[in-house]
């Protein structure tokens, strides 16, 4: 006995009837290829975690740096947007987004704001206060993206861990914080930027520079900027003017 497929008659197709349903599957083939294409083409270049963000009210405009910690979730620093009417955050393909202040901490000089659509990719911001995520000596850069937009990678030491006692914001009174002290090429848009070390965890945020000495930078460190965002519900939304 032979064993083999059984026949159905007409189940063989002439070529006449193969050539339509070949026509089909060659054009879905086709309409998928260029819906992929298209779809590639057509995305929006990937977005980085560092960003300009501009403020205006209180009578000027201000500028400063940020950076990502969530795809719409910037930090930067407090005094540069405190009580401004407008925030605009210019992402790494240089578009513009609105954003609005989420959390501000007048005591730490840190900021969280939200911009919808942004879809950054975040930093990893380092965890914990341990010494070794930035020793004295150790050397990293500073992402700073001033007005310009185009982003500047500035090499830095780190000179030393302090506690700084210094002014809030607002002047209003004598504060301490965890931070930094940093060697770096300072400059104005440089507030908010963040601080990397040599594994490229962001473990720092500058909120200054020394006066008449630029190159002497002041970071507040990882752990109190993750304490601000830790207080997202807590903190208050609106601010007034420094």
């Amino acid at each position: 006995m032979l064993v083999g497929r059984p026949h159905v008659p007409g189940a063989e197709s002439s070529p006449r009837a193969r050539g339509p349903l070949w026509r089909a599957a060659l054009a879905a083939a086709a309409l998928a290829v260029g819906l992929t294409l298209w779809g590639t083409l057509g995305a929006a270049p990937p977005v980085g975690p560092f960003v300009t963000v501009t403020a205006v009210g209180c009578g000027g405009r201000a500028n400063a740096s940020g950076f990502a910690v969530a795809d719409d979730l910037v930090v930067t620093a407090a005094h540069p947007v405190a009580g401004r009417r407008q925030v605009v955050v210019t992402d790494s393909a240089g578009r513009s987004r609105h954003g609005f202040v989420v959390a501000l901490d007048p005591n730490l000089d840190v900021a969280a704001v939200r911009v919808p659509g942004l879809a950054a990719a975040p930093v990893v911001l380092g965890v914990g206060d341990a010494a070794s995520l930035a020793p004295p000596g150790s050397v990293g850069v500073v992402a700073a993206v001033p007005e310009d937009g185009e982003q500047v990678a500035k090499p830095a030491r780190v000179t030393r861990r302090i506690r700084a006692h210094i002014d809030d914001i607002y002047l209003a009174g004598r504060v301490s914080r965890r931070a930094l002290e940093l060697s770096f090429d300072g400059a104005y848009g440089d507030s908010g930027a963040a601080v990397l070390n040599s594994d490229g965890a962001v473990v720092g945020m500058v909120f200054a520079t020394l006066r008449h000495r630029e190159d002497v930078g002041y970071a507040v460190r990882s752990v109190e900027v993750r304490s601000v965002l830790s207080q997202l519900a807590d903190l208050p939304q609106r601010s007034a003017c420094p």
